[in-house]
């Protein structure tokens, strides 16, 4: 065997224990990965789980609320009243769904809803971050002090001359 033949086989097995030797360092790289990842996946199932069950229950209030905005309708609109009353049965019904589901379903209807229903998650996306961001807006921050706290209170004085419209002074 000549020396460039010698060369080439040696290079072939260099490679191939490379090649093993990432092939072990990525295994145990997964296996450390995914015993880390299935503790934080338990909590996060976990907290889901709760989550929705405190969704579950602001559904049903939800659905009492409607409920009592239509009784207070059927005496003057029946009609409307009845299509009302129905809206709040569906959101009982789908207050018990979320309340029965497990994590998993309810991502995977989830899943199957954004899928057949792009535009609605879109729009409800869209609605949630217009709102955040206006909750964002008004909420006052640490760093700005507020008005009253700027100014001294001034003590009250009694009533002011003025007596309001049509009133003497």
């Amino acid at each position: 065997m000549d020396s460039n033949q010698m060369n080439a086989t040696g290079d072939g097995q260099s490679r191939n224990s490379i090649k093993e030797g990432m092939s072990a360092f990525a295994e145990t790289a997964k296996d450390k990965l995914a015993s880390v990842a299935e503790p934080v996946k338990e909590k996060a199932v976990e907290l889901a789980a709760e989550e929705k069950d405190v969704g579950a229950n602001q559904m049903k209030i939800a659905a009492r609320a409607v409920h009592g905005a239509a009784s207070s309708l059927e005496s003057e609109m029946p009609q409307i009243a009845g299509y009302i009353h129905d809206a709040g049965q569906r959101l009982e019904q789908m207050a018990d769904q979320l309340r029965q589901g497990n994590v998993d379903e309810l991502m995977g209807k989830l899943g199957d809803y954004a899928r057949n229903q792009p535009a609605m998650i879109f729009g409800g996306a869209m609605l949630a971050g217009f709102a955040l961001t206006r909750f964002v807006k008004c909420a006052p921050t640490a760093a700005q002090p507020m008005e009253t706290q700027s100014q001294p209170s001034q003590p009250w004085t009694g009533p002011s001359s003025y007596s309001g419209p049509g009133g003497t002074a």
